[in-house]
């Protein structure tokens, strides 16, 4: 029950005297199962319905919970019971390469099982023949080395557009663009460079060919760049270019432009290498008044069935991406990131909740569906008479007093504390560490930076070994007052410092590790604080008129 088409559906028509053999028992089968799994295609898509959660147990094994899943062609595929199973036992793995990433990949499958004696099956063969006597639908997981596709995520490709500038191995860099805008809308042109932890150092570049469109922030000596921080540290990078659709002609009222680069002007440096062999990038983009929700729909349903329909070679769902280093003639996983591609089968109810809880829809409005009754609109409120105070401060021209800036930002980064290969046998192993830069969202001019190493328990956090016991807690200044006691923590001891760029309102952490550690990252919970600027003028003018007091008392008592 393998097929991928579904249709035309057929079922079996009983009668007295029917002769029923193996092909109309399969047929009962086969028209309820496709009946099911075109709903699911159709309906509900694929990816994560329940569970599926990926972790690292060790350095070279990974745990996969139980959960339930829909691939591309609307078959369920059920984990029963949790499985913790190393890398290398895996369909795909290769020993070959370990610096890279590689992605966990789970499919449907079906085994046969019951092995049983067969008499019909036996006629004119020698020997015992048996046939299974049952299917197990099953799954399957193995390792994909290779980068999904743009086009495995399903129904991005009605939402935005995605080019892959360059891929390989250890690099790869894609842009993305929206499908539909209206004139005059500012929108984000994403350039996303995905690399291995010891890839060397990324740098690309461009000359950006507009058609219709212009850079609503400014482009340095007029390129799209990218430059890797030289403390690095990550396997994903974003860079994000804000860029404004110029409005349509006098009688224009759909036209599609493009944004592509010059020719000759990409590219990509990795390391000391410079690469030549990219390709040419150009999106396609249509600009009209109509909302872009209501092109998206259109283009939605205005598929056929064949094309909505449509699935990979080989269906699966992606359950994480797995980050790798080598460590001599071995490997370590260094990061497990679950559900990389974010695709989730969503549930009705669960999408309910949602929209009632953000206000979406209203509890009234669903009961007034649900009873046949009209839809309660949202009464204006009613007039009240005016406030005279407000009528004289308007008639005076005062303005309104403006929203307090906020005076406070905190913020988690991680920290690599992977220390880089000795260049020679005598060289000391550096243990200075320094993060990206940060911007602190305060604006520019002074603030105050403090910092502490984090150990707290967050849901979204990045999945580290069990052996790393979270206390919910972050630890500043010196950790030695704490050293056996209840509170003390397994956590290195390190010293933390500070750059900070006023001007740019952003700042840089570095850690120095004491010590040898089993952790390569660290997380850092930073805080930022700006002092109140009216208190500070209230202040500075309190001690500027003391001052001209003094000066007119001394005056007086020489006089």
């Amino acid at each position: 029950m393998n097929r991928s088409r579904y249709i035309p559906f057929e079922r079996n028509r009983y009668f007295y005297g029917k002769l029923l053999t193996v092909r109309d028992f399969m047929s009962e089968q086969t028209y309820f199962s496709d009946k099911r799994r075109l709903v699911n295609r159709l309906l509900h898509g694929s990816g994560i319905v329940a569970g599926l959660q990926v972790v690292a147990v060790d350095d070279k094994s990974i745990s996969i919970e139980t959960g339930a899943a829909l691939d591309q062609l609307g078959r369920e595929i059920v984990v029963p019971s949790p499985v913790t199973i190393k890398l290398s036992q895996l369909d795909g793995f290769t020993n070959n390469e370990y610096a890279k990433n590689v992605y966990l990949c789970i499919a449907y499958d079906e085994k046969g099982k019951e092995p049983v004696h067969t008499v019909a099956g036996a006629a004119g063969r020698d020997g015992d023949v048996s046939e299974h006597n049952r299917i197990l639908e099953s799954y399957r997981l193995f390792i994909s080395e290779q980068s999904p596709s743009p086009s495995a995520q399903e129904y991005d490709h009605l939402i935005e557009d995605t080019s892959v500038w360059y891929g390989d191995s250890q690099v790869r860099v894609l842009q993305t663009v929206p499908r539909y805008l209206e004139p005059g809308q500012v929108f984000d042109l994403r350039l996303t460079i995905e690399k291995t932890l010891q890839t060397a150092h990324v740098e690309f570049e461009y000359e950006p060919e507009w058609i219709g469109f212009e850079p609503a922030e400014e482009l340095q000596d007029g390129k799209i760049r990218f430059t890797e921080p030289t403390d690095g540290g990550q396997t994903v990078y974003k860079r994000t270019i804000r860029v404004r659709a110029l409005p349509l002609e006098p009688g224009e009222n759909r036209v599609v432009r493009t944004i592509g680069a010059k020719s000759g002007s990409s590219r990509l440096i990795v390391g000391d290498k410079l690469i030549n062999e990219l390709s040419r990038v150009q999106h396609s983009i249509e600009i009209s008044e109509e909302s872009a929700e209501q092109r998206m729909i259109r283009s939605f349903y205005s598929r056929s069935l064949d094309r909505a329909l449509e699935s990979p070679s080989d269906p699966c769902v992606y359950l994480a991406k797995i980050n790798l280093l080598q460590m001599g003639a071995t490997y370590v996983i260094d990061s497990v990131e679950s559900l990389p591609l974010q695709d989730y089968v969503v549930n009705s109810t669960m999408l309910y909740k949602i929209l009632l809880s953000q206000g979406s829809i209203t509890r009234e409005a669903i009961e007034a569906v649900i009873s046949g009754e009209p839809i309660p609109a949202v009464s204006a409120p009613a007039e009240v008479f005016p406030d005279l105070k407000e009528e004289f401060r308007l008639f005076e021209g005062e303005q309104e007093e403006q929203k307090k800036e906020e005076q406070a930002k905190s913020g988690v980064v991680e920290i690599s504390i992977l220390p880089p290969p000795k260049k020679k046998w005598y060289h000391r192993r550096e243990r200075n560490f320094y993060s990206e830069e940060i911007k602190h969202g305060l604006g520019s001019g002074p603030v105050f930076i403090s910092a502490g190493l984090s150990d707290e328990k967050e849901e979204t956090e990045v999945i580290v070994p069990e052996m790393w016991n979270r206390r919910d807690a972050v630890y500043c200044g010196d950790q030695s007052v704490f050293a056996k006691s209840e509170h003390a923590s397994d956590l290195p001891k390190v010293s933390i410092g500070y750059v900070y760029y006023p001007k740019k309102g952003t700042f840089r952490i570095g850690v120095k590790v004491h010590g040898k550690t089993e952790r390569t990252r660290l997380r850092i919970r930073w805080w930022a604080v700006k002092a109140d600027n009216a208190s500070e003028d209230a202040n500075a003018e309190g001690t500027l008129n003391e001052h001209s007091r003094g000066r007119q008392e001394a005056a007086a008592t020489k006089a």
